[in-house]
């Protein structure tokens, strides 16, 4: 029974509701309305990209990652999960709702010792729609490649020439997967985000995701093609490089060893298995390559059950998904001394299987994506953070917006939760 039947009276009643059901109906459809100058050029940068991200599938074409017909995993909590708390931001107590909207979170979910204590949405983030996961999609990528190996369909000790001939030539050709697989391989790949001539946006613009003066003089050919014709770069073979391409590569290479597209992969080997409760999708480039480095998308709760996947050391209930020593492999890497990035004292961050470990003494891992994206894995202390955001650019753009303030956040709450 509706507010509306249980208050009016008879006439009235029919009148008002009617007027609330056209407000309301006009309210739904002000909210996902496309905005207004959305096109190839503006969608990945704020404001735009708060409804982009959470409409990728009208924005670019997609593949759909089907989950399972049957019912998805429960995860425990949801009905008595806190929409607010309070956490010590700065010295000071503060609601996470606040600090949500300060920082450009449109989703956080966070489980402790496996129940879900607090699920918050923003933007035009539901729980039913999907979010543009970016680099995120790496760590699944990874899971992937994980469940392939494990059905001895590739090995990692083989090289990129030997599953794809046609990038025999390129800069990951003589590569073995494991080198890909932790990115230090020898290709000459440039990963500066805000460099229209780097080889990161090169590939935005040749697979037809980007548009605008950037694009201009860059042929749209699609990943198949432009993939082969990056360089190689040996010096750098062995050491630490980000490289989104990298991964690309990878869901090649499953591609060419299992016959299947790379999405129906990561469904039949990870969506389905984790029982994830609505469909993800990937988007894909105008030659029919699915990026796998950054345009997986998927809902909230879903991200949150992968996070659960890796905590629980590759287990879904009974079914051991992926093998146990592939996780423990990541979480228990020491670290490099030779870190190209700055790091606190007494800190040992790395990079294993596409995914980030902190090297903080805890075993703390996790997924990270450019414009916010983060799954946070803590052993430790029994916890999953997954947050999707819209940054106004790929690093923050915003005033006390980005990857530190983001990790700050993410301290914030596992001390709230008693760590």
């Amino acid at each position: 029974m509706t507010l509306c039947t249980r208050t009016l009276a008879p006439l009235a009643k029919t009148l008002s509701c009617l007027s609330l059901l056209s407000l309301a109906g006009a309210a739904i459809g002000a909210e996902d309305q496309r905005p207004v100058g959305l096109n190839g050029a503006s969608w990945q940068f704020g404001p735009l990209n708060r409804w982009a991200y959470t409409h990728m599938s009208e924005v670019l074409p997609s593949k759909p990652i089907r989950r399972s017909v049957g019912s998805p995993t429960p995860l425990s909590g949801l009905d008595t999960a806190a929409t607010d708390m309070m956490v010590s931001w700065e010295g000071s107590p503060a609601k996470l709702s606040t600090l949500m909207q300060d920082q450009y979170v449109d989703g956080l979910l966070v489980i402790k010792d496996g129940t879900v204590v607090f699920e918050g949405y923003a933007g035009t983030l539901t729980p039913e729609r999907t979010h543009l996961l970016w680099s995120v999609s790496k760590t699944i990528t990874g899971l992937t490649a994980a469940s392939v190996a494990a059905d001895g369909l590739i090995d990692l000790d083989k090289t990129v020439a030997d599953y794809v001939p046609a990038l025999k030539d390129s800069g990951w050709g003589p590569d073995t997967l494991r080198d890909l697989l932790d990115m230090r391989d020898g290709s000459e790949w440039n990963e500066d985000y805000a460099a229209a001539d780097s080889t990161v946006r090169r590939q935005d613009c040749s697979d037809g995701l980007l548009t605008g003066p950037d694009c201009e003089g860059v042929p749209v050919i699609g990943n198949y093609l432009f993939l082969p014709a990056v360089g190689r770069m040996p010096g750098r073979q062995g050491s630490f490089v980000y490289k989104s391409g990298t991964t690309d590569v990878i869901a090649w290479v499953l591609e060419a060893a299992t016959g299947k597209r790379f999405a129906d992969l990561v469904a039949e080997r990870i969506w389905q298995r984790i029982g994830a409760e609505q469909d993800a999708g990937i988007t894909v480039d105008t030659g029919g390559f699915t990026l796998a480095s950054g345009g997986m998308h998927a809902t909230l709760r879903d991200v949150g059950r992968v996070g659960q996947l890796i905590l629980n050391r590759g287990k879904n209930g009974d079914d051991q998904v992926l093998p146990a020593a592939w996780i423990d492999d990541i979480v228990s890497r020491n670290g490099s001394r030779s870190w190209p990035y700055e790091a606190p004292t007494g800190i040992r961050p790395y990079y294993r299987s596409f995914m980030w470990g902190l090297g903080d003494g805890r075993g703390s891992i996790q997924a990270r994506g450019v414009h916010g994206q983060l799954i946070h894995v803590a052993p430790e202390s029994n916890t999953v953070i997954a947050m999707l955001s819209s940054w106004p650019d790929a690093e923050g753009g915003a005033p006390n917006v980005s990857g530190a303030t983001q990790q700050q956040l993410v301290n914030a709450i596992e001390t709230a939760l008693g760590r």
